[in-house]
């Protein structure tokens, strides 16, 4: 039976702090593109034709996951 080798140790990372203005705009700019998203989807949502697309491409990208999947067992 293989043996692994042993973990690395995690690199340290500089941690910087953020100005809690650059922090609210942040929060305004990520409200702002999440509004820009719930938007588009609800336009995605009435187009027919857009729907099914979307559709079937989660299908087939569900299909493409199955397959790795078995391919694990």
């Amino acid at each position: 039976m293989a043996t692994k080798a042993p973990m690395k140790p995690a690199k340290k990372v500089e941690v910087i702090s953020m100005p809690v203005k650059d922090m609210d705009e942040e929060k305004k700019w990520r409200a702002e593109a999440d509004l820009r998203t719930l938007k588009e989807a609800r336009e995605i949502e009435s187009n027919r034709s857009r729907m099914a697309a979307a559709k079937r491409c989660a299908d087939e990208q569900m299909k493409a996951l199955s397959k790795i999947k078995t391919m694990r067992k």
